[in-house]
């Protein structure tokens, strides 16, 4: 193909007319830093056009027609008469492209405004500033567009899919950035005797004995609210220029692979370990997590350890609770002996577990799921061991993302980083042990092991 040069490009000075393979010239027509030269030949020429024109035109009349095809959101199925080309190519890959295109004036001159116009018309997508401008270098791009509701949410479920707290935990969207919700008061120390019990559990309502035609001791629950303050999670992933103008459409899967799996990592280790500065609070730095004080060696994991760890759990969470195990410890525990020194996993083992749980590291441990992860401390540190009902820990956000693109970042080596934007918080819904009905012993639904040996 006879292409002429918008811009210097490979020694080839501005204006030039050259030709080149059809591929290479495509996608330096697709990067605005060519375009299609006229042919050498008039007769050549006119018949380019017409082929155009024709090709235009059977395109222009196919989208007028009831057609078979595949919409990304309506699935597959008999396309509506008069449906655009826009609406059949709707999907997250093809509203990235038009971000990029909007956000990237050098790779895409001239072609703002369109990309800005199909955003809006098509996606429901509005543009928003960024705080942070650190982005760009010079006058890339400063701010994000809001990705369409069912891209959004199809994303954030990918990750929920991939997490390990998110499937379990009290999930809250906020219509704002911060929000307050009721919850009970369970961390004071009861004080109800045998004529009327009281449990810390229940928030305080006591329930009294009495006699026939005796006036009742009138009770109510203790509330307090919990402030949820959504945080700015940031991801960043670059993009060769040449891949994506091959097929943005090819790329939807992966895109949705990288966006997810990114938030889902991030997410998990924050509710896991985050420190609450500018981040979720994690179960591990949560004041309501019972740290068992001793394990019986070293940098293992024993049967007794499993039941220390298990009796220092509030009996209600029990039912709801999920052991986390860093990944080191799998050989430990399919290895777990008793007092005996009898392997319990042995039963487990292949045809016994159905299906070779085992080997496929779903394990169960006193009846309750064990998973593990690379999110956690090290082993033989303390916290390589939770026991966790994460439902009494509270996961928010605001249902949205944001994504921005910039052809400057990673200019130097030819690629387009993208940023994504999540805003989301999470803490535990109470911030102390339960104190039982002795008033002495502590018990809650987040207990790690410590590294200590007894």
């Amino acid at each position: 193909m006879r292409i002429k040069l918008l811009k210097n490009y490979d020694e080839q000075q501005k204006g030039a007319i050259v030709s080149i393979k059809d591929e290479d010239a495509t996608k330096l027509i697709a990067f605005g830093i060519a375009e299609k030269a006229a042919s050498a030949d008039p007769i050549a020429s006119l018949a380019d056009t017409i082929k155009t024109a024709v090709a235009e035109g059977f395109a222009a009349g196919a989208a007028e027609v009831t057609t078979k095809g595949y919409n990304p959101l309506k699935g597959t199925g008999r396309i509506d008469p008069g449906e655009s080309e826009a609406d059949r190519r709707k999907c997250l890959a093809d509203q990235v492209k038009w971000i990029t295109i909007a956000q990237c004036q050098n790779t895409y001159p001239g072609r703002q405004r369109e990309a800005q116009e199909h955003l809006e018309k098509v996606y429901g997508s509005s543009f928003r500033v960024f705080d942070k401008k650190d982005m760009a270098e010079g006058s890339g791009a400063t701010g994000g567009y809001t990705v369409a509701p069912d891209y959004g949410q199809e994303l954030l479920q990918l990750a929920q899919e991939e997490s390990i707290v998110r499937p379990f935990s009290n999930n809250k969207k906020l219509p704002a950035r911060e929000a307050y919700y009721p919850m009970l008061n369970q961390t004071f120390v009861p004080s109800g005797t045998q004529g009327a019990p009281q449990s810390a559990y229940y928030g305080g309502v006591k329930m009294t004995w009495t006699g026939e035609a005796q006036p009742g001791t009138p009770t109510e629950p203790a509330f307090k609210q919990v402030h949820i303050v959504t945080n700015e999670l940031q991801g960043l992933t670059k993009i060769s220029r040449f891949l994506l103008s091959d097929s943005f459409i090819s790329l939807d899967a992966e895109l949705k692979s990288l966006f997810s799996g990114a938030i889902a990592y991030a997410e998990d280790f924050a509710f896991l370990q985050g420190d609450g500065v500018a981040k979720p609070k994690g179960v591990l730095q949560s004041p309501a997590t019972i740290t068992y004080p001793t394990r019986a060696t070293a940098n293992q994991f024993k049967l007794a350890d499993a039941a220390n760890v298990m009796g220092a759990m509030t009996p209600q969470s029990r039912p709801n609770s999920v052991w986390v195990m860093t990944n080191n410890l799998f050989s430990q525990l399919v290895q777990l002996v008793d007092a005996s020194g009898r392997v319990t996993y042995i039963p487990n083992v292949g045809t016994g577990y159905n299906e070779a749980k085992l080997a496929m590291g779903q394990l169960l441990l006193f009846g309750r799921p064990v998973l593990f992860t690379e999110k956690l401390p090290p082993l033989g540190t303390t916290g390589d061991v939770l026991l966790a009902d994460f439902s009494k820990y509270i996961t928010a956000d605001t249902g949205s993302l944001e994504i921005a693109a910039s052809d400057q970042y990673a200019f130097n080596t030819n690629q387009i980083t993208y940023r994504i934007i999540e805003r989301v918080d999470g803490q535990a819904q109470i911030d102390a042990p339960f104190t039982q009905q002795d008033g002495t012993t502590k018990t809650s639904p987040f207990v790690i092991l410590s590294s200590a040996t007894s």
